[in-house]
């Protein structure tokens, strides 16, 4: 389904570009012209090229600059460039200039989710969701906040209400079964991981994180088969490989174990500190 959209905003990419590249040669007004700008930007965000595009909603900004929209499309494609502080900065203004801009309050939160920040994520997520109670992704992403900071109560909470606004989330399933990870209660879990791996039988993170809750309710040869499906998925999940070794080399079965770990570490390197840490334990 994604390829199919993005064969279709790739369409739109093309036939907007062009128009935007007449359009902005021959305007007479400023707000014709902000909007011309605007709309390549939104055309270069679409494409994946976030630097053309903060370039072009820049010079919409010198046309119309209390416009809360084009700052919060700036905002988001610095964020995918890398800025995040220049983000955050452009979400505050365009929350300035509109105090009930839902997306730009959702979107500083997921920022300040990546500063590290996470008690002004949920403040954002909190403000987004009094203004648009339906908002599934602040529901969602404040759930991931909220285990991040240890409150599982919460966490499950707010996954409910993501699934019960969309009952076909995978995403917000496997986060659930994460919360319920962390809290031990494994059965649930695994129902969660269960239910996200129908919705989507593609979903390598939910065949990991069922394979660990399988692993720590003592079902090893399905927790095994789980580990195996998502390399089957994705060869380069390293921390799958990380996994699956851990529990070889608990069975005892070393050279098996020894390999995967060889692998994980040549995914990343960082993570030899971390394996012989935990292979110490098991010992």
């Amino acid at each position: 389904m994604k390829s199919v959209y993005r064969t279709l905003n790739a369409i739109l990419i093309t036939s907007l570009m062009t128009m935007c590249g007449i359009e902005i040669k021959a305007q007479n007004t400023r707000g014709d012209s902000a909007l011309a700008y605007k709309q390549r930007g939104d055309a270069w965000q679409l494409k994946g090229e976030p630097k053309k595009a903060i370039e072009d909603y820049s010079l919409a900004l010198v046309f119309d600059p209390k416009n809360a929209e084009i700052y919060g499309n700036r905002g988001i494609a610095r964020y995918d460039d890398g800025d995040v502080d220049g983000a955050i900065m452009d979400y505050d203004r365009a929350i300035e200039i509109n105090p009930r801009m839902a997306r730009a309050l959702y979107n500083r939160g997921l920022a300040h989710k990546v500063r590290g920040d996470l008690d002004a994520a949920i403040r954002d997520f909190d403000r987004a969701l009094k203004i648009n109670p339906d908002f599934i992704e602040a529901y969602n992403n404040r759930g991931i906040v909220r285990k991040l900071k240890g409150n599982l109560e919460g966490a499950i909470t707010d996954f409910d209400q993501a699934v019960k606004l969309n009952p076909r989330l995978a995403e917000a399933y496997n986060n659930r079964g994460n919360a319920r990870l962390a809290g031990r209660l494994y059965p649930t879990a695994i129902e969660d991981y269960s239910r996200a791996i129908r919705l989507n039988p593609r979903y390598s993170t939910a065949y990991l994180n069922r394979g660990i809750a399988r692993k720590n309710l003592g079902d090893i040869d399905n927790a095994l088969t789980d580990f195996d499906r998502a390399l089957e998925l994705n060869q380069g999940f390293g921390e799958v490989y990380l996994q699956r070794g851990l529990l070889l080399w608990q069975l005892g079965r070393n050279d098996q174990a020894q390999r995967d770990f060889e692998q994980c570490i040549r995914l990343n390197p960082e993570i030899e500190k971390v394996i012989a840490a935990r292979m110490a334990e098991k010992e």
